[in-house]
C-alpha cells in the first residue's frame, strides 16, 4: 500500500522490560590478560627434534609440543660431510654429493603431516652438519645446495600451513652460518634469493646474521655498514628494488642477549662505519613485523650489564617482534627467570614470574578489551557489533588467519563469517584496535538465546577444520571454547523473524498501518510497546475498528500479534 512503512531493525526480548535499537550494550564479561599460558600457533618456547636423512628406508619422525623445531640433517647428500671414521682402519665415509631422494624428500614431508594432525606448527632448519654435532666444514659445492633448496622449496610451498618459519641454515656447524667451508655472505645471500624465489609469500625466511642481509640488499661497501640504515637513501632504494620479498626476510639469532653484540651477531664493520644493535632493531622493526624473531638464549657475557633478563626483553622484544625461543638453551638462563619476579612496566603482571611474562609475550597475545552486541536481533536482520582488541604480545601474526563468528546454545550451532573481512594480522603488537562486523544470519535459525564467538582459524570451517590453528584470547581460559576453537564476546537473543508492516495475511491475521491508524483482524490479541518499553495497547484482534495511533506520530513502536500457536512482532514509526 501507498502509505505502509519498512520494518526498520528489529531489538525485542520476549519480557520487554527495557528497549534499545540505537544503541548496543557493553557485554559482561572479564577483559583482562589472565597471565595464563597458551598454546596459540607459531609462538612460544619451541623444543628441538633432530632428523638424520639418508638415501632411502627414511621415515617419518614423532615431534611433541605446541612448536617443533625441525632440525633435519642432509648430510649423506655432501660429499664434504664425515658421516663415520673406523676406528680400527681409520678409514673415513664421506656422504654423496647428489640432489635428495624422493624417500628423503617424503619422509620429511610425512614429518610436517605428523604435525599437522596433531594441530601444531614447526621451524625448520636443514643442515649438512651430522646429526647436529657441532662438525665444521660440512657443505658440498654451492651448486649442490642451490639444487638441494629449490627441491626442499616444492615440499615448503605444499605445506605453508604447518611451517611458521624456514632458517635457512645449510652452512656451517648446526646451520648457523659458521666453521662453513662455503658459507660466504655472497653464498648465502645467493640462497636466500634461491629459496625466496621458488616459494610462495607464506613462506617467511631467515639467516643467522645481519650482515647477510646487508649484503643481499647490496647496501655495504666492504666493511662499510654505515647505509644499512632504515633511513638512509641507498638502502631505501634496495627495500624497493626488493619489493615484497623484504618482509619475507628475517634472521635468528643463536647468541641471543648474551652481550651487546648477541657473542658477534652484530658489530660487524671497519671503525665508524660499524653495523650496531640499533640498526639491527629498527631493521626488524620496520620490515620484519610478520616475519618470526627469536632462537636460542646464552648466559650473561656482557658483565656487570646482563641484557638476557626479562626487564631488558619487556622493552626491546617489542621492536625486534620476537616470538619464539628454545627452552632447552640456555637452560640456566630460563631457570633463573623462573625463580625471578618480573619488575618491569605491565600492571597486570605484577607478582608473575620473569619466565611468565616472557612465555606469555612471545609471538602475539590477543585481550579483548571490550565487546558490543545488541541484546536481540531478527534473522532478516543484520547483527552488528563492535570488539576492541588489543595484542600486548612483543609480535604479530606471522600466517593469515580466517575470522569467522559463531552462534551456540544448547541445540544449535552455526559458524557465520562477517559480512566485509577482518584481518587479524592487523592487530598489531601495543596496539588496541576497534572492529566493527556485521554479519547476516542465516534465514533458518531458530528462536532463542545465543552465546556469540570469535573464531580465528586457518580455514574458518569449523565442521571439517579440527579446530587446527585456532588462536585463544588471553582472557580467562572460560571465555574460550576449546571444543569449537573459539573464544566468547557476548550473549544474544534471535527473535522470531520480522516481516515489512503492509497489509498482509498469515495465519489468519492481517495488519497495515494507515494515516495513524492500525488496522487488524483475525486471531489472537496484540500489543503495542513504545521504544522505551512501556505498553500502550493490549487488545483482540478481532476489533472491528481500526486503532488510533495518531498521538505517536513520528515515534518507533513495537507491534506483537499473539495467535496463541505463534508470534508475530513488527516494529514501525507511525507517520
Amino acid at each position: 500500500m501507498k502509505n505502509s512503512h519498512k520494518i526498520i531493525s528489529l531489538s525485542f526480548v520476549f519480557f520487554i522490560s527495557s528497549i534499545s535499537w540505537a544503541e548496543n550494550i557493553r557485554q559482561d564479561l572479564d577483559y583482562t590478560d589472565a597471565t595464563e599460558t597458551l598454546e596459540n600457533p607459531g609462538i612460544g618456547f619451541y623444543r628441538t627434534q633432530c632428523q638424520h636423512f639418508t638415501y632411502d628406508n627414511n621415515k617419518a619422525t614423532n615431534t611433541w609440543g605446541n612448536l617443533s623445531h625441525l632440525r633435519m640433517d642432509i648430510s649423506e647428500f655432501s660429499n664434504k660431510a664425515i658421516l663415520k671414521i673406523d676406528e680400527t682402519t681409520n678409514d673415513t665415509t664421506f656422504g654423496i654429493a647428489r640432489p635428495l631422494s624422493d624417500d628423503m624428500l617424503s619422509a620429511f614431508e610425512a614429518t610436517l603431516d605428523n604435525i599437522r594432525q596433531r594441530g601444531k606448527s614447526a621451524i625448520v632448519r636443514f643442515s649438512y652438519d651430522p646429526y647436529f654435532n657441532g662438525s665444521v666444514k660440512c657443505d658440498p659445492e654451492q651448486s649442490v645446495i642451490l639444487g638441494h633448496l629449490k627441491q626442499l622449496g616444492e615440499v615448503y610451498a605444499r605445506n605453508t600451513d604447518v611451517i611458521t618459519y624456514v632458517e635457512l641454515g645449510m652452512y656451517g656447524s648446526y646451520g648457523e652460518m659458521h666453521s662453513s667451508n662455503v658459507g660466504t655472505n655472497e653464498n648465502i645471500a645467493e640462497a636466500l634469493q634461491t629459496l625466496l624465489s621458488c616459494t610462495p609469500p607464506e613462506i617467511k625466511i631467515g639467516v643467522r646474521r645481519p650482515d647477510i642481509i646487508a649484503y643481499w640488499l647490496g647496501v655495504n661497501q666492504g666493511n662499510n655498514y654505515s647505509d644499512f640504515d632504515i633511513h638512509s637513501e641507498k638502502f631505501q632504494q634496495a627495500v624497493m628494488a626488493k619489493g615484497d620479498t623484504i618482509y619475507r626476510v628475517g634472521m635468528y639469532n643463536d647468541g641471543y642477549l648474551g652481550s651487546y653484540s648477541d657473542l658477534g651477531t652484530i658489530g660487524m664493520g671497519a671503525s665508524g662505519h660499524q653495523l650496531t644493535r640499533e640498526m639491527m632493531i629498527e631493521w626488524l622493526e620496520t620490515y620484519s613485523q610478520h616475519t618470526p624473531y627469536g632462537g636460542e638464549l646464552v648466559a650473561n657475557y656482557n658483565g656487570d650489564n646482563p641484557i638476557n633478563t626479562p626487564t631488558y626483553l619487556s622493552n626491546e622484544g617489542f621492536r625486534t617482534h620476537t616470538s619464539y625461543l628454545n627452552y632447552e638453551w640456555h637452560q640456566p638462563t630460563i631457570l633463573s627467570w623462573k625463580d625471578s619476579i618480573f619488575n618491569g612496566n605491565d600492571p597486570e603482571y605484577k607478582g608473575a614470574t620473569g619466565y611468565t611474562y616472557v612465555e606469555n609475550h612471545l609471538g602475539y597475545r590477543f585481550i579483548l578489551r571490550d565487546a558490543y552486541l545488541p541484546d536481540s536481533v531478527s534473522p532478516n536482520d543484520h547483527l552488528n557489533g563492535e570488539l576492541k582488541i588489543e595484542n600486548v604480545g612483543f609480535g604479530n601474526m606471522v600466517q593469515k588467519g580466517k575470522v569467522s563468528f559463531v552462534l551456540k546454545n544448547e541445540n544449535n550451532l552455526f559458524e557465520i563469517e562477517p559480512d566485509s573481512p577482518i584481518d587479524p594480522q592487523q592487530w598489531l603488537s601495543r596496539q588496541t584496535t576497534t572492529d566493527s562486523f556485521q554479519l547476516t544470519l542465516p534465514t533458518s535459525i531458530p528462536e532463542g538465546e545465543y552465546d556469540l564467538f570469535i573464531r580465528i582459524s586457518k580455514y574458518a570451517d569449523l565442521t571439517n577444520d579440527k579446530n587446527y590453528h585456532c588462536i585463544q584470547f588471553g582472557n580467562p581460559s572460560q571465555q574460550y571454547d576449546k571444543n569449537i576453537g573459539a573464544n566468547r564476546i557476548g550473549n544474544i537473543f534471535i527473535n522470531s523473524k520480522t516481516t515489512d508492516l503492509q497489509e498482509t495475511k498469515e495465519a489468519n491475521q492481517a495488519l497495515y498501518l494507515h494515516d495513524g491508524f492500525l488496522y487488524l483482524s483475525g486471531e489472537g490479541f496484540v500489543s503495542v510497546y513504545k521504544a522505551d518499553g512501556k505498553q500502550i495497547l493490549y487488545a483482540s484482534a478481532y476489533s472491528q475498528k481500526p486503532i488510533d495511533l495518531t498521538h505517536y506520530r513520528g515515534e518507533v513502536l513495537l507491534i506483537v500479534i499473539n495467535t496463541g500457536k505463534n508470534s508475530y512482532t513488527y516494529k514501525t514509526i507511525v507517520q
